[in-house]
């Protein structure tokens, strides 16, 4: 129990040491999957306010309504947003870092997937602070509650993103560089292929 607290507390204050730490005292998967979990609840419990917090705001304007029959009930429900923010997190945490993983290795990596597994859900970790901000943002009202979680919302993608180019780093023992390299390359090719579905599809349809 005190190893994983100090590597949580070391997530947030000297997350580079405390990687290299988890992998030479080669934290298991399991504890990892257990914060991706811890994670993943919060975040879902954040999206729930903040969910009830945009619904309120948009209900101000004159003539708004629902997308669709029973869209308020679906956002705003519980159990919905919590199941679907634990599975996605699962699956995202497991195709990211196999993704990210290959690309490392490309770029010449020399972790193991078990130590990006186990570092990318420690990466996930400051996602437990989507549940305080969803309650500041519904406590604020809210016009002033959307922004809030629009930006503390950032604030949160921003660390998160920081952490997993220091993830990649440590995994895969080599530069901030490459590391970057590999975070953003699945992404480039990405919006490249997509640029060419979409010009292809303009192309088939004479447009």
């Amino acid at each position: 129990m005190t190893d994983l607290l100090e590597n949580i507390s070391g997530t947030f204050f000297s997350p580079a040491a405390s990687f290299r730490r988890m992998l030479e005292e080669r934290t298991s998967v399991t504890i990892a999957a257990i914060i991706v979990l811890i994670a993943c609840i919060c975040s879902g419990v954040g999206s729930i306010l903040t969910q009830s917090v945009f619904m309120s705001m948009f209900a101000e304007f004159p003539g708004f309504e629902p997308a669709a029959p029973g869209f308020e009930v679906v956002m705003l429900s519980p159990a919905a947003s919590i199941i679907l923010s634990v599975v996605s997190g699962f699956i995202g945490w497991v195709v990211i870092a196999g993704i990210l993983h290959v690309v490392a290795k490309m770029l010449g990596g020399k972790g193991a997937f078990t130590e990006m597994l186990v570092l990318m859900g420690f990466a996930m970790l400051p996602n437990i602070f989507q549940a305080p901000v969803g309650l500041i943002s519904i406590l604020s009202g809210s016009l002033a509650g959307a922004f809030i979680s629009i930006g503390l919302g950032g604030i949160l993608a921003i660390w998160i993103l920081i952490l997993d180019v220091l993830a990649i780093r440590e995994a895969h023992k080599f530069s901030t560089g490459r590391a970057i390299a590999t975070l953003v390359l699945p992404f480039v090719v990405l919006i490249v292929l997509v640029f060419i579905v979409v010009i292809a599809i303009f192309l088939m349809l004479g447009i």
